[in-house]
């Protein structure tokens, strides 16, 4: 069974020398693979608690969001970030009625997504 990654898992391990990167876009893999584990209602909800929960970049860049390497996605209510929020919101209303595929499709776009914003961040830092 798929466990959804939450901030103090993240936070501990981030202490322990993990990078953040890795640790948001592990959050992303496992809601994808919870919400292909069953189909149900409520993991639709639960899926939308934890990707709208914080990632360790909120912390790190806590009042200095212009400095953050998600900057733009927080921000931006037409980002694929928000496009995912909004599908599951719906998904958890009548998604036992709804084909899972869209919705999977676009957490697969931003996790790739999240790939790309840390090559950028890495050429950039170097």
């Amino acid at each position: 069974m798929v466990e959804l990654l939450d901030l103090e898992e993240m936070e501990f391990r981030h202490r322990r020398g993990e990078d953040p990167f890795d640790l948001a876009i592990e959050k992303w893999v496992r809601i994808r693979e919870f919400l292909l584990e069953k189909a149900e209602p409520g993991r639709y909800k639960e899926a939308f608690q934890c990707g709208s929960g914080k990632i360790i970049f909120c912390i790190d860049y806590k009042d200095h969001c212009l400095l953050c390497p998600f900057e733009g996605i927080c921000f931006d209510n037409q980002s694929l970030y928000y496009q995912i929020m909004r599908h599951l919101q719906v998904y958890t209303l009548a998604g036992a009625l709804l084909p899972r595929g869209p919705l999977i499709e676009l957490i697969e776009s931003y996790i790739r997504d999240l790939n790309i914003y840390r090559k950028k961040w890495v050429r950039k830092s170097h």
